[in-house]
C-alpha cells in the first residue's frame, strides 16, 4: 500500500454536511467548487427543464463566441457539481 502523503498530488474531498456547522461547511464546498470551475453554475442556477430558455440566455450572453459554453458542457457541469455536493 503506498503512502500518498508527499506525492504531491491534493484531492479536494467534499464534506459531507452533517447539520452543524454550516458556516465551516458552505466556504469549504464554495471553495471546492471554484477550484472545478462549478461556481458560477451553482450561484446563478441552471433550468434543465426548459432548455430552450437556457439555450437562450447563453446566445445573448456578452461572452465572447468561442468561450460560450455548449449545452452539452452545461448539463454535464451541471452533473459534476449535483455530484460534489
Amino acid at each position: 500500500m503506498s503512502n500518498m502523503a508527499g506525492s504531491g498530488t491534493t484531492k479536494l474531498r467534499t464534506p459531507i454536511f452533517n447539520g452543524e456547522n454550516y458556516k465551516f461547511w458552505s466556504i469549504r464546498m464554495k471553495t471546492i467548487l471554484k477550484s472545478h470551475g462549478l461556481w458560477d453554475l451553482v450561484e446563478n442556477g441552471f433550468d434543465a427543464s426548459n432548455p430552450k430558455k437556457e439555450k437562450k440566455k447563453i446566445e445573448e450572453s456578452e461572452v465572447a463566441e468561442v468561450e460560450k459554453p455548449t449545452m452539452a458542457e452545461i448539463l454535464m457541469k451541471d452533473a459534476r457539481a449535483l455530484g460534489l455536493i
